[in-house]
């Protein structure tokens, strides 16, 4: 039979183990603000992580600065990690208005941009970044 402190020292390990194995996995959906930066034509993302198949989309800003509105492009990405990725917008935004970028999976399977792919979200929101067009 095993002493009790080596027990008590692996049940530690494990629980440790699990707890950051559940961190990693949840901090799989990303948007790096590093390379992070929107022209009046299109948006630049320097890295994006993503768990599932989807799309990085583009939305103006309510008149907070901080709400998603209308949808002004969108790109597809690949699970996994996406760097450099480039969104074209089909309007052109002022300079020095916000855009927020966000993260949809792919909901249907049919690889086109559509009402059935939802926004990821992680904790309590959408996985998004605010940049400002310059």
């Amino acid at each position: 039979m095993m002493p009790r402190k080596i027990m008590m020292k692996r049940a530690i390990a494990l629980t440790s183990a699990l707890t950051l194995g559940a961190l990693a996995a949840h901090a799989e959906n990303t948007i790096s603000t590093d390379g992070l930066k929107a022209s009046t034509s299109a948006v630049s993302i320097g890295t994006v992580t993503a768990e599932k198949d989807g799309y990085i989309v583009v939305h103006r800003t309510d008149f907070t600065g901080t709400l998603p509105g209308a949808i002004i492009g969108h790109a597809p990405i690949k699970a996994g990690q996406s760097a450099e990725v480039s969104v074209p917008l089909s309007v052109q935004p002022e300079a020095g208005s916000k855009l927020i970028v966000m993260l949809h999976a792919e909901g249907n399977g049919d690889t086109t941009f559509d009402a059935a792919d939802k926004p990821v979200t992680e904790g309590r929101g959408p996985v998004q970044q605010i940049v400002t067009v310059q």
